[in-house]
């Protein structure tokens, strides 16, 4: 079972501050699920994480099915590293989705690529596991507009200030 304190714990323990300071949880679309900072005189504020997400939600994105699986950026930021929590290819069975969740490292232009990458591989095989369980109970659910499901109805409400038909008073 996933514990939102346990998955605290585990993000805390692969910092290294002050050059990894900063480990997240989140959906492929950003959502943020958890996340630990180790930045002792500096506190991170939570707008400042979101940041990070959304960032690499993007990095993902752009790089998702390349050579290796991981997506890096280097910016104003510091450098983000960002890997799906999936099985690897050779374990899974079928085809590879859409992971449900990716883990992102952010550190400084000093933090080195390799650490990043071996801390981020050594938590994402912990947690793959535990993640990939809940797959078939997490999966979007595919929307088929007909008729009944809202796809042939007209909405009968309309904005009063981009209806065509407008007068102004």
């Amino acid at each position: 079972m996933l514990v939102l304190r346990n998955l605290h714990n585990y993000l805390t323990q692969i910092l290294s501050p002050p050059s990894i300071h900063t480990a997240l949880l989140l959906t492929p679309e950003g959502a943020l699920v958890s996340y630990a900072t180790g930045k002792e005189n500096e506190i991170r504020s939570k707008d400042e994480i979101r940041i990070v997400a959304g960032l690499s939600a993007e990095v993902w994105a752009e790089t998702r099915g390349t050579e290796g699986e991981e997506g890096t950026v280097e910016g104003e930021l510091g450098r983000i590293l960002v890997l799906p929590v999936e099985v690897p290819l050779e374990d899974a069975s079928g085809p590879s989705d859409e992971p449900l969740l990716l883990l992102a490292l952010n550190g400084t232009t000093d933090a080195r690529w390799e650490v990043m990458s071996s801390k981020a591989r050594k938590l994402v095989a912990f947690l793959a596991p535990a993640v990939n369980k809940y797959r078939g109970q997490m999966q979007p659910v595919s929307s088929t507009l007909g008729p009944g499901n809202g796809g042939g109805a007209k909405s009968r409400t309309r904005s009063t200030a981009t209806s065509p038909g407008r007068v102004a008073r």
